[in-house]
């Protein structure tokens, strides 16, 4: 009896210690060093154990990243001034800048969008990311602009889109070698949702998969589910066939 009792209790602190920050090392992208705007990120990064380092889009890019466990592009980046340069990123990205894409190889300049919204529904309810959340969810409160895409291509696993439109969407993964239009990544690249202006209003469960994207960039949630097919053609084509 006392042996399993341990066993479980070893089995919940080694689940714990695998998704607790070991001072890992991002790189922030944004409009300043750093923009006001992600102050609350940076606390939240920050309060999981991460060590930010952050840097304005001015500067170049891609920064160094030979001491560095992740990149991190907000939304109050300027496209235009970082363009591909993390498109051959060997570390991984989380990005939140959706107009960048174009550049990186993921999608077609013109299927941008960024008109305010609070609710995303979950689409894959199996990836770690995602796992545990079914439904609608609730991700800012009141509704901010929600950063999303209606083209993406190539080997893109999509978990959530926008619930009042479903062409958009709102949290995908490349992962490492995932072909693109502009070639492959070197690196899992996950794509989120959030604007810099509304930091302050995401919610709990918005944080959740923030950490989540966050924890999965870097390996350390696991994705143990039997391998599934890649979908190799746009959002539009697989709505099309459902």
């Amino acid at each position: 009896m006392y042996r399993h009792f341990f066993l479980t209790i070893f089995v919940l602190l080694f689940a714990i210690g695998s998704v607790i920050a070991k001072g890992e090392k991002l790189v922030l992208v944004g409009s300043g060093e750093p923009d006001p705007k992600d102050a609350p990120l940076i606390e939240h990064l920050e309060e999981w154990g991460y060590v930010v380092e952050p840097h304005q889009h001015l500067a170049k890019h891609p920064v160094n990243l030979a001491d560095i466990d992740l990149v991190f592009i907000s939304e109050s980046t300027s496209s235009g001034n970082i363009l591909d340069a993390y498109k051959n990123s060997t570390v991984p990205v989380v990005n939140a800048e959706t107009w960048t894409y174009d550049d990186m190889g993921f999608a077609a300049d013109g299927t941008f969008n960024s008109d305010a919204g609070d609710d995303l529904t979950i689409v894959d309810t199996e990836h770690p990311i995602t796992e545990g959340f079914k439904g609608d969810i609730t991700v800012s409160k009141p509704a901010i602009s929600l950063m999303t895409c209606s083209g993406f291509e190539g080997d893109i696993d999509i978990l959530a889109v926008r619930a009042d439109n479903d062409d958009l969407v709102a949290i995908s993964v490349y992962e490492k070698g995932a072909k693109t239009i502009k070639g492959s990544t070197k690196a899992r690249h996950v794509n989120i949702w959030p604007h810099s202006t509304g930091w302050q209003q995401v919610t709990d469960d918005g944080w959740e998969l923030i950490h989540r994207s966050i924890l999965y960039a870097l390996g350390q949630i696991p994705f143990d589910v039997a391998p599934r097919d890649k979908l190799a053609v746009t959002w539009g084509q697989i709505k099309a066939v459902r």
